[in-house]
């Protein structure tokens, strides 16, 4: 048995497994651990977030923990918590959604820099806007993802390491040597100290203390291996042939993933904005393009409905049964409208925001607008993908709870790619695919 824990951008989620991927018991539950912000920031309680988490361990049957024999651990990339030298953090988690650093000239002046384009909300960029402004904690000592610093409480260890797949989400993080870009580091003014030890993909973290192991009822000295993203989590336990398929994932955001073969050549060059290499686990690389308004798109019509009919001093369907008819007038309307669902803006162009395209007189109903949505939502994150990392792919395997959810958001997926989709099960993939990462599953 496996343990495996996820801590989330609104949840946390923990799995025991078998070796076999077959999940034995699950709990989840919210966390609520966002703080008050100024207007454009996004922090999370730190102290919250790993209160939840021992608390959703507990929650889960206490035969199956005291079974585990290993611990893997993921959580939301990019965001960043500092600690003092007693292992205490002195900060929020500043996370992926934070935009302190779309300040005037500042993320451009950093790439200068350093000569790395970071968006705003990775923990590079956090890093050096807080020292840009004088606003590090003065007793942090050290700086790590809220999965890396669980996975240092788990084994009673003051300072977290991290892997490179977390790693590389905050910027300044070479990717041909897997090891921090010292220069660009210093560039930024980050001191180096603060970053976690970078240890290889998979390996060993440390071992469950005993002061951790007796209140979340697991077996002292079991191993827990360095935490992962979230991002390659999901995909260790949803690929079952990773060069060969795609994965899409719609919830709040929207990604698309494609797996490349172990040591296949990779122009660094051919790198563009709208997408990124990440490490993969087993010496590979993923080539990922995000979106910021993915799943948020396709709620924010039902939102506009919402608002158009309470306007109209009319009664609107309950939320569950308008999403049917959006959906179902979706998939009987005719092509007609582009829709750029540019709500939010995208990390390689923050300003960027949506349109509709198209109008006439007499097209604009419900059910090309959902069709024109959903098409837009699809193919912003084809587009964003270079055709090489679509080519030879034979199968989509698609998660998340708004492609979950919505059949004419899975149809659209089918015709956008040109690939059948399987959908996954949608129990926990990334704290399933942590147990399999600290099982030593590799696929």
């Amino acid at each position: 048995m496996h343990l495996g824990i996820d801590i989330g951008t609104t949840k946390v989620a923990a799995v025991v497994a078998d070796s076999e991927g077959r999940i034995c018991g699950v709990a989840s539950r919210p966390h609520g651990a966002d703080r008050p912000a100024p207007p454009g920031y996004a922090e999370q309680d730190a102290r919250a977030l790993l209160e939840t988490t021992w608390a959703v361990v507990r929650e889960l049957p206490a035969d199956l923990r005291r079974r585990a024999s290993s611990v893997g651990v993921t959580g939301q990339m990019h965001g960043v918590a500092l600690l003092d030298g007693s292992g205490q953090t002195v900060s929020p988690l500043v996370t992926w959604q934070d935009g302190r650093c779309l300040e005037a000239g500042f993320l451009d002046g950093l790439a200068s820099r350093t000569g790395h384009a970071l968006s705003t909300g990775f923990g590079g960029a956090t890093l050096a806007w807080l020292v840009h402004h004088g606003a590090l904690p003065p007793r942090a000592v050290a700086a790590g993802t809220i999965h890396d610093v669980a996975a240092a409480r788990l084994c009673g260890q003051v300072r977290p390491v991290t892997d490179p797949t977390d790693a590389a989400s905050w910027g300044l993080f070479d990717l041909r040597t897997l090891a921090w870009d010292r220069e660009a580091v210093a560039a930024a003014g980050i001191p180096l100290g603060l970053l976690p030890e970078v240890r290889p993909c998979g390996s060993r973290a440390g071992e469950i203390a005993a002061a951790m192991a007796g209140p979340l009822g697991l077996a002292a000295g079991i191993p827990v291996t360095v935490a992962i993203g979230d991002n390659q989590a999901s995909l260790l336990a949803t690929l079952r042939e990773p060069q060969e398929e795609l994965a899409v994932t719609l919830g709040t955001g929207g990604q698309v993933s494609a797996v490349l073969a172990a040591g296949a050549a990779i122009d660094w060059k051919a790198s563009a904005p709208a997408f990124e290499y990440r490490p993969y686990p087993g010496g590979r690389y993923a080539v990922v393009a995000a979106s910021l308004c993915g799943g948020a798109a396709w709620a924010w019509l039902a939102d506009a409905v919402e608002r158009w009919t309470k306007d109209l001093g009319v009664a609107c369907p309950p939320r569950e049964r308008l999403f049917d008819l959006l959906n179902d007038l979706g998939l009987a309307a005719p092509d007609g409208l582009a829709v750029r669902p540019h709500f939010l803006g995208e990390r390689h162009q923050p300003l960027l925001r949506g349109s509709i395209e198209g109008i006439d007189l007499a097209n604009f109903d419900l059910g090309r607008l959902a069709r024109g949505l959903a098409q837009g939502i699809l193919g912003n994150l084809r587009n964003m993908l270079p055709p090489w990392a679509l080519a030879g792919r034979t199968r989509l395997v698609g998660s998340g709870n708004a492609l979950r959810r919505s059949p004419l958001l899975q149809r659209t997926a089918a015709e956008v790619f040109g690939l059948p989709l399987a959908l996954t099960e949608g129990r926990e993939e990334a704290a399933l695919g942590a147990a399999l990462h600290a099982a030593g599953h590799v696929a």
